[in-house]
């Protein structure tokens, strides 16, 4: 089972799998059977995490609720009391807005992503990861807020990624933190679809070894 939103990793990934494995891997996309509806414009724009945290989350907690993804991009995703998605937002990730921060300044360096004891920051770097932390756990605030308000009743907040414990010590909005959403997702998404089968020269690759 494969779940991924770069177009040149799914090419070497399929390649591994049936030059290596002789197997056809299942990749999930929109097309496939999730076992909710897909309530947006176009669906097969969803990038894949997305679905895949919102099938697991759903599955684990029920909802209405929202997911939380610290990952390349962060990303809140909605998902309604039948387990639909609706939708949700994308911003910058962490450590791309680390990157563009020390490209853009040259006199800024690189930091580390950590919880700084203190919110005013008296030197660069600690300015830095004060902005960097605070400034994000305030974008997680916010964005939650706004959604639950344009959503119209409460919803659970379920964070993933690796950073999801760091963010979730600083604000209250965090209810549960589930690092293998995305993995748990890519499982539920494989029960629930028929595997494919390699092609005939494969499979006869394979027999002949």
């Amino acid at each position: 089972m494969i779940g991924t939103v770069v177009p040149a990793a799914l090419y070497h990934l399929r390649r591994l799998c049936r030059d290596w494995f002789y197997a056809e891997p299942l990749v999930a996309r929109a097309n496939l059977d999730w076992g909710f509806e897909i309530k947006v414009d176009q669906p097969g724009e969803v990038g894949a995490d997305r679905l895949l945290n919102s099938l697991a989350a759903h599955r684990q907690f029920g909802g209405p609720l929202v997911v939380v993804d610290f990952g390349t991009a962060t990303t809140f995703d909605v998902v309604d009391h039948d387990g639909a998605y609706l939708g949700g937002a994308i911003a910058p990730g962490i450590n791309l807005s680390i990157e563009a921060l020390h490209r853009a300044a040259a006199r800024l360096p690189r930091i580390g992503i950590g919880r700084p004891q203190s919110v005013i920051g008296r030197a660069t770097v600690p300015a830095m990861q004060s902005g960097v932390y605070w400034g994000y756990i305030g974008l997680v605030e916010g964005l939650v807020t706004r959604i639950k308000a344009e959503y119209g009743a409460p919803l659970k907040v379920v964070a993933t990624g690796g950073l999801a414990p760091l963010f979730a010590e600083g604000t209250m909005m965090i209810e549960r933190i589930e690092p293998d959403l995305t993995l748990d997702g890519l499982r539920m998404l494989a029960d629930r679809n028929p595997a494919p089968t390699l092609s005939k020269d494969r499979q006869r690759l394979h027999d002949t070894e």
